[in-house]
């Protein structure tokens, strides 16, 4: 039975694209009420942004925004407009939680103020997540994905050796980082305000967010002065350490070399006695001297093999190894995230039975059951009527006004 532990917690999510709605996503698998406020006219760019199914286009076909707004209610209404503004500010009054993910300055535009939420619902927990944080000189810089991994010093890592950096895409700033320090902070915040009454508001900057992925090059540069190393799959402190080419079409494997046991057990692998007893290769600092030649003496041994049979042997002998899977690969054949049910098959009217990726924890050994993402809208009358009480006439007139898209 899935744990509806935030059963009675409900939100006010102004959120769009990736890193707000997937924080947000978290408190929806949970049981949380999240009340997505969103506009046809001004649609969430992950709506509108593939894989679509069957490759058709439309704002109910995206797999990438279903992903990230599992058990959400999506209302449509644009806060601009004096009725529109006061139908939010309603719905923050029998809310626990107001999230934004919108560059710095847009609240304050539409009158949605922390001060003017606060008014409503004293006790009200306000998230703001833009690039920069909502204070300082660059606070009215817009951008998300790509630009906070640029601006953080996350793409500085991602080059090969030689070249260019090629960046994570948004994975890590919008899915990893910010998404999960957003949703520790906003638990912290409901732990707080369980124990005092009082309410907060928290300013994550996702910069500031994703600096933490950084860590080690921000320490070598504060106590060294140097930047490190550009070193692709490459290690600094272990040789080899690398992607090959194996045995097919595109396909490749990870092998890290971490210890000088797993040094000798990779020789034993390769059947090369020559190379365990020479002593310049004894230690990781000698192998990383070396580590051109012995990047080409394995990759003549993986080209040869296929991966995941060369994988299996080398984890069998202690070397950390794995084949670099696909996403097919992941869901058809790992037999892991099958045995743990990571994998959910959801009823969707557009995206009929689709795939989805549960979140990467059980709870008492089992999984939290994925509710469906809402069609565009889908949820709006629902919310007037039912939540703030609107009556039918009143609802029919502000659909007539063209507040309700």
């Amino acid at each position: 039975m899935t744990p509806d532990f935030l059963a009675d917690i409900r939100f006010t999510d102004l959120t769009w694209a990736g890193a707000g709605p997937f924080g947000t996503k978290v408190f929806s698998d949970f049981g949380a009420d999240i009340i997505k406020v969103e506009s046809s006219v001004r649609i969430d760019p992950v709506r509108a942004g593939g894989p679509f199914r069957d490759r058709q286009p439309g704002p109910n076909r995206s797999g990438y925004f279903a992903s990230r707004n599992t058990g959400k209610k999506s209302f449509t209404v644009d806060p601009k407009t004096p009725e529109g503004r006061a139908i939010v500010l309603d719905l923050v009054r029998r809310s626990d939680v107001v999230t934004n993910n919108f560059g710095a300055g847009a609240m304050e535009r539409m009158g949605l103020t922390y001060d003017a939420l606060r008014a409503v619902k004293d006790d009200i927990i306000y998230l703001s997540m833009p690039m920069y944080g909502e204070s300082g000189p660059l606070a009215q810089m817009l951008g998300l994905g790509m630009t906070i991994s640029g601006v953080a010093g996350l793409l500085w890592g991602t080059a090969y050796r030689e070249g260019d950096p090629i960046g994570p895409g948004t994975h890590y700033p919008d899915h990893a980082a910010n998404p999960y320090h957003a949703a520790f902070a906003v638990l912290a915040a409901l732990r707080y305000r369980d124990r005092t009454g009082k309410g907060a508001k928290i300013d994550l900057s996702q910069v500031e967010s994703t600096i933490n992925f950084v860590g080690q090059g921000v320490m070598d540069w504060s106590l060294s002065g140097q930047e490190p190393p550009v070193t692709g799959n490459a290690d600094a402190r272990h040789a080899p350490h690398d992607i090959y080419r194996s045995k097919g079409a595109d396909e490749w494997i990870a092998i890290a070399v971490t210890s000088d046991t797993k040094w000798q057990a990779l020789c034993g692998v390769l059947a090369r006695d020559d190379l365990a007893a020479d002593e310049t290769l004894a230690t990781a600092a000698g192998r990383i001297q070396q580590r051109a030649r012995l990047d080409a003496i394995l990759a003549d041994w993986t080209r040869a093999r296929p991966a995941e049979q060369a994988a299996e042997q080398l984890r069998d002998a202690g070397v950390p190894a794995a084949r670099v899977a696909s996403s097919r690969q992941l869901i058809e054949e790992d037999p892991q995230l099958a045995a743990r049910g990571y994998w959910q098959r959801v009823e969707h009217p557009e995206l009929g039975n689709s795939l989805y990726a549960a979140l990467p924890f059980t709870v008492d050994g089992e999984r939290i059951d994925l509710k469906r993402p809402p069609l565009l809208g889908e949820h709006t009358t629902e919310v007037l009527r039912d939540l703030l009480a609107m009556p039918e006439d009143a609802i029919a007139d502000l659909e007539d006004k063209g507040i309700l898209k």
